[in-house]
């Protein structure tokens, strides 16, 4: 999609989450947020990825290095249209793609999907969903699947507020109506330039301004409490289990840790409250028994791991059968236990 740039937005501090770091940075499933965006970003191979950094920009920066992206501050945070105007002169002629640092659970299918439908009419695209309880969202008003405007919490009437048809932030602006973001003003209550009023003002020039629909709002928004923090780390844990479930692994519970960087061969069984994390490759035919921890290691085909031990930094040969409340750290085991399950731990 070299035709498209796609501009990340991760200024926010994030004052609900009640934390000195950076919001973009908090985790789920041991990967910040903001980590998440940034894959399925690239996933879609586009033209150029501006990250638009302000509070904690250091750290944000700091923890990307090495990535393939552009940095860019927003000195002062005043609102979404002036963060996506900072980006202008690095994303010149091709059509944007507006992204949110702390949205972790979208995937690359739904961003094809709706990159798909705008590209049927080649007019700004917002993304929308409906929830229960939109209090705090930028209500959507509009005719069939054409916007008339979104209107942000603070600014809605009291009829407004009960509309449950939400704007996610999620949007593709065509780069021949970039320009239009110059004209917003300032909120009245807050004083800040909302990306969102791109549509009012692209309505009075007669450029429509379209909807595209989701269905799973918990995909679409983003991260703002420490309790929504926490149900996406849940719904993240258990996308994780269904795929590897799906590749012909077996869990015997769904009460199991394994972050996204952990890779299991086929035919391996995991039991209850095992974790398994960081660079950890797990074999073939592997058996992983309950309240297992394994970090950072490798573990080959047709090892037995009988539950409770710690494997840290461990390399385990094929066919080993590791005992019951065995802490492997820095070392590898022999094909063979030893008698007694007295095994011998070799420094690397």
């Amino acid at each position: 999609m070299k035709n498209l740039n796609i501009v990340i937005l991760a200024a926010g501090k994030g004052e609900r989450m009640l934390s000195k770091k950076p919001k973009v940075l908090h985790e789920i499933m041991g990967k910040p947020l903001i980590s998440y965006v940034l894959d399925r970003a690239a996933e879609l191979s586009p033209h150029k990825i501006v990250v638009i950094v302000g509070y904690g920009k250091d750290e944000v920066v700091t923890y990307l290095k090495g990535r393939n992206v552009t940095f860019l501050t927003q000195t002062v945070q005043c609102g979404t249209a002036h963060a996506v105007l900072t980006a202008e002169k690095i994303i010149q002629g091709k059509d944007i793609l507006v992204l949110y640092g702390d949205v972790p659970l979208i995937t690359t299918a739904t961003l094809k999907d709706f990159i798909k439908t705008y590209e049927r009419t080649k007019q700004i695209t917002f993304m929308t969903t409906h929830v229960d309880n939109p209090k705090g969202y930028g209500r959507v008003i509009s005719e069939g699947e054409e916007i008339k405007r979104i209107v942000e919490e603070l600014e809605a009437t009291d009829d407004e507020k009960m509309i449950r048809r939400i704007n996610t932030g999620i949007c593709i602006i065509p780069w021949q109506y970039f320009s239009l973001l110059k004209n917003i003003t300032p909120s009245t209550k807050k004083g800040e330039y909302y990306l969102t009023d791109i549509c009012s003002i692209a309505r009075n020039r007669n450029v429509p301004v379209r909807a595209y629909h989701h269905t799973d709002a918990s995909e679409v928004l983003g991260i703002n409490t420490r309790k929504e923090l926490l149900e996406a780390h849940l719904h993240m844990r258990e996308r994780i289990l269904d795929t590897h479930m799906e590749n012909g692994v077996t869990f015997l519970d769904r009460n199991i840790y394994i972050e996204p960087s952990v890779q299991i061969g086929r035919d391996t069984v995991i039991a209850s409250h095992a974790s398994l994390s960081g660079r950890t490759v797990i074999g073939k035919n592997v058996y992983v028994g309950p309240h297992t921890i394994i970090k950072d290691s490798l573990v080959h085909n047709n090892v037995t791991i009988e539950g409770f031990a710690v494997i840290d930094k461990g390399k385990i040969k094929e066919g080993a059968q590791i005992a019951f409340f065995s802490h492997i750290t820095n070392s590898y085991t022999e094909k063979k236990d030893p008698p007694h399950h007295r095994r011998k731990h070799y420094t690397i």
